[in-house]
């Protein structure tokens, strides 16, 4: 055999079950031996391969799961030379094994339908945490300008879902009848530009200046075509649906029985807007709303412990340091600019306290500080809203 031949589908199958394997280990902290498990490899469906060439092989998955937005282990580094054809047959197999092993549905993230506010359409997938609507009439009268968001904030304590489809006449080439994400939604709406850390994504989205804040983000991995994937007699499910989140209920009905297992993945997004979300609606004005103070006292210090636990997420802490020696070449504290070889010099920040609420978080929402950096973002008066990387600096 020559070291150009080309891998085969069941050898990459082979080469990714086993990835997926030690990764999952990997995310659950169990032990894991990497080299027992590729010399398994080694001796059984690779025998043809080198140590190296299946070393190398594993680098490419990490470097395919990178792309896909997924995490990967942390021992193989990405190696990009994969080639385009070979790269889109493993993503393929990771897709294909995701499903078999353990892939989440959408009956797993929404349990039913009584759970599901409606339909939006919109012009491709979301891409930060809100869901984006036009204003009606003036800004002055503001129960009529923001009542579509109000609207939704106040249903989303019962049905706090909502399913998005490409539609409208700006809906971007590709995404047309597809539908892309399901989305759960806060309590907490108002200008665009406030729920929205992101400046470059406020000025993108200015079109939309009121929204409603969300927390978790799943995308629908398959992407289906409610008519040619899904059977559904047409689109007019979406008709008004540009304009709010509407719930035909026979359509809907209709659409749950083929969706809900259909397989959904959290989506890798910009980390959200920092706020407390009470029990009711709530419109933002100019400031995000925060701790209410009759909450503070004992209580308060109750909710730093939750936080400073949560912090510590081993696995979180690992990969947000392993993104940071990837940046700058060794670990660095992204404030103050400390560098050490010693990762354990270093903590993993979550600008947004977790104990404000229930908050998807993504290794790359977290910041990596030396300790008198870390010590000095929770040093604010109001220990739910840290100070900024900006502040710090």
């Amino acid at each position: 055999m020559t070291a150009v031949e080309e891998w085969t589908d069941d050898e990459l199958r082979a080469a990714v079950g086993v990835y997926l394997e030690i990764l999952e280990d990997e995310l659950a902290d169990r032990p894991i031996n990497k080299t027992a498990r590729r010399d398994q490899l080694l001796s059984g469906e690779l025998n043809r391969r080198t140590a190296s060439s299946i070393e190398y092989r594993l680098q490419n998955i990490s470097h395919v799961l990178e792309t896909m937005g997924r995490p990967r282990i942390a021992g193989y580094a990405p190696a990009a030379n994969v080639g385009s054809g070979v790269k889109n047959r493993i993503e393929g197999i990771i897709r294909e094994l995701s499903k078999v092993q353990g892939a989440i549905r959408l009956r797993e993230v929404v349990p039913n339908i009584d759970l599901l506010m409606g339909v939006k359409a919109v012009f491709g997938p979301i891409s930060s945490h809100v869901l984006c609507f036009g204003g009606r009439g003036e800004v002055e009268n503001t129960k009529q300008y923001y009542s579509v968001p109000a609207g939704a904030a106040s249903r989303a304590s019962t049905q706090p879902y909502v399913i998005t489809i490409g539609g409208g006449r700006n809906v971007r080439d590709g995404y047309e009848g597809r539908v892309l994400n399901v989305a759960r939604l806060s309590r907490v709406y108002g200008p665009t530009r406030l729920l929205i850390p992101d400046p470059d994504e406020v000025e993108r989205l200015a079109q939309w200046p009121v929204a409603i804040a969300l927390h978790d983000v799943w995308r629908f991995v398959d992407q289906p075509r409610i008519v040619d994937d899904l059977g559904m007699p047409d689109r007019t499910i979406l008709a008004g649906a540009q304009d709010g989140i509407i719930r035909p209920l026979e359509k809907l009905e209709r659409l749950w029985d083929v969706l809900e297992g259909q397989t959904v993945e959290l989506a890798k997004l910009p980390p959200p807007a920092n706020f407390y979300e009470s029990d009711q609606p709530t419109l933002v004005g100019n400031v995000l709303p925060g701790l209410p103070s009759r909450m503070w006292g004992e209580e308060g210090k109750r909710i730093w412990n939750l936080q400073s636990k949560t912090e510590r997420d081993p696995r979180l802490s690992r990969d947000a340091k392993r993104l940071n020696f990837a940046k700058y070449g060794v670990c660095t504290c992204e404030a103050c600019y400390f560098k050490h070889s010693d990762q354990a010099m270093f903590d993993a920040h979550h600008p947004t306290p977790l104990a404000i609420g229930s908050r998807t978080t993504f290794a790359e929402h977290l910041e990596v500080l030396c300790p008198t950096c870390h010590r000095r973002a929770h040093r604010s008066k109001d220990r739910l809203r840290p100070f900024t990387l900006q502040e710090l600096k």
